[in-house]
């Protein structure tokens, strides 16, 4: 079935849309686009940014608290 959707001869059924867009936040954005729902697209992509925002500042709690631990004390 994959075979044929990449040679063009014929696309997904609705189960197998579902099940790739499931495991794919390229196929849902571009699901989305096509259906001109730029809306929920835009949530979507706003509440990635901010997990990602959100990992990045756990890293750099994670990076300020290690460096803590290694300067020794000031005085």
């Amino acid at each position: 079935a994959v075979k044929n959707w990449f040679e063009g001869k014929n696309g997904p059924n609705g189960e197998n849309l579902v099940e790739l867009v499931r495991h794919s936040d390229e196929v849902l954005e571009a699901l989305l686009w096509m259906a001109d729902r730029e809306d929920i697209l835009a949530g979507k992509l706003l509440v990635d940014a901010r997990d990602n925002l959100v990992e990045m500042l756990e890293i750099i709690d994670q990076l300020q608290s290690d460096n803590s631990a290694a300067d020794p004390p000031k005085g």
